[in-house]
């Protein structure tokens, strides 16, 4: 056990350089971000993340011809009791068809997180779109 404990820290190590060599600064920025927005999806507190860090700001030279990066956020959808089922549907299909057509991340809190939650990260535009069409589950029935 202590001998695959090591390989996998040697392995480790050399997999992490090969992927720093791999990304450059825009990668490195979309992963902190991203990081940061996920933090928020399984921490959530009261007070509107008033003490946590800010999410970190596009660096200027990702900045081309005035055009940043798609801005990206992060909602929370408090889900009524015994409406999560009409979110998820049957194994799985009503939220698999919302994060298809939306293309933006849907993550249910469940055993990670608050249960009565659902968290939604991607460009403003799908993120209004799927939450306008996870409201509308919630209404159906």
């Amino acid at each position: 056990m202590v001998r695959a404990a090591a390989d996998d820290v040697r392995f480790l190590l050399y997999i992490y350089h090969k992927m720093m060599a791999k990304l450059n600064e825009r990668t490195l920025w979309y992963l902190q971000f991203r990081g940061a927005l996920y933090c928020r999806c399984y921490c959530v507190n009261d007070n509107n993340y008033a003490d946590w860090p800010s999410l970190p700001p596009v660096p200027d030279n990702l900045i081309v011809e005035g055009k940043a990066p798609e801005e990206e956020i992060l909602s929370v959808l408090d889900v009524p009791p015994g409406k999560m089922g009409c979110i998820i549907g049957r194994r799985g299909a009503t939220i698999l068809l919302i994060k298809e057509s939306c293309n933006a991340e849907i993550l249910i809190g469940g055993s990670r997180g608050p249960p009565d939650k659902v968290f939604i990260i991607g460009a403003v535009k799908e993120v209004r779109k799927a939450e306008a069409m996870l409201r509308g589950r919630m209404l159906d029935l």
